[in-house]
């Protein structure tokens, strides 16, 4: 066994969160968001902020950093249940909610939630959380070179347009990230990983280099779903499958297709692709657009 079994039922926080501006503003910036949209509010994607500031403090205990020398993070869940408005003062709160074991790697259930000052809950986390003390799981991957430190490709904004029929899509963008993209990203949304800015630290890690943050791909699927509603709160809930690792400078795409529609959401199959495959594959709920929320 891992030696976590301690862990199962640990809670972390509660911690104190702020939608700050310049924080929301520093985001939208990273994640190649709409800085014309979030004025108000700040994007759905920026429950991945809200999450690392109760997730470092996971990481950082030391029964779980003696186990991490390799850290991925395999699938991702967000409910959103409240408006992000900016300013509004905010709690979140963790726990492990699973652990179990398989030929030496730890499969971790994290769970969070975050409430505002009136205790409403305003998001709902659940992470699964791959980590191994050794090499990863599946092998190592070939060393990459050293990623240019400003180099990457095309990368679309996100705007906005009605919702197409069933079985149809939306406009897809183009999406890549510069290694110096991926710190300041790091920089806006805590998450400080190094596998996603320090290139000896990538390679000892097994990933071959630097890689995109799993949650910036996560931002980038969100955003034609979000682009397609005027609501503060357009996304309902969210689940996000990891696959493989993108690398600075590579190309990616995301696609958006209608998959299901009734009276109360819209479900949308989104991925990140590029020619190596999928990196990340999402499933999307939106809210009916009323107008309200």
């Amino acid at each position: 066994m891992t030696g976590l079994e301690s862990l199962a039922g640990r809670t972390y926080g509660p911690s104190a969160f702020r939608v700050d501006p310049a924080q929301v503003a520093a985001y939208v910036e990273a994640s190649g968001d709409d800085p014309e949209r979030w004025h108000t509010h700040a994007p759905p994607s920026f429950a991945g902020a809200a999450l690392f500031k109760v997730a470092t403090s996971f990481l950082g205990d030391p029964e779980v950093a003696s186990h991490a020398r390799l850290l991925i993070h395999g699938e991702q869940t967000f409910i959103w249940r409240q408006p992000w408005r900016i300013g509004a003062a905010l709690t979140i709160s963790a726990r492990v909610d699973r652990l179990r074991e398989r030929a030496g790697t730890a499969f971790v259930t994290f769970g969070a939630e975050v409430v505002d000052s009136a205790d409403r809950t305003v998001l709902s986390s659940r992470s699964l959380f791959l980590m191994s003390p050794e090499k990863p799981p599946g092998g190592t991957a070939a060393e990459r070179s050293e990623p240019v430190a400003e180099a990457r490709r095309a990368n679309s904004v996100p705007k906005a347009e009605p919702l197409p029929a069933v079985g149809e899509s939306l406009t897809p963008l183009a999406k890549s990230a510069s290694r110096a993209d991926l710190v300041r990203y790091a920089a806006a949304s805590e998450d400080f990983n190094p596998v996603h800015w320090d290139h000896l630290r990538a390679v000892e890690s097994g990933v071959g280099g630097v890689i995109c943050h799993g949650l910036l791909m996560a931002a980038w699927a969100t955003q034609p779903a979000a682009a397609s509603s005027s609501r503060p709160h357009p996304l309902a809930r969210a689940r996000f499958r990891f696959r493989r690792p993108l690398y600075p400078d590579q190309a990616a795409r995301v696609n958006t297709i209608v998959r299901d529609r009734d009276e109360r959401r819209t479900v949308l199959s989104s991925s990140v692709s590029s020619e190596a495959g999928d990196h990340v594959s999402a499933s999307i709920e939106i809210q009916t657009d009323d107008g309200s929320g």
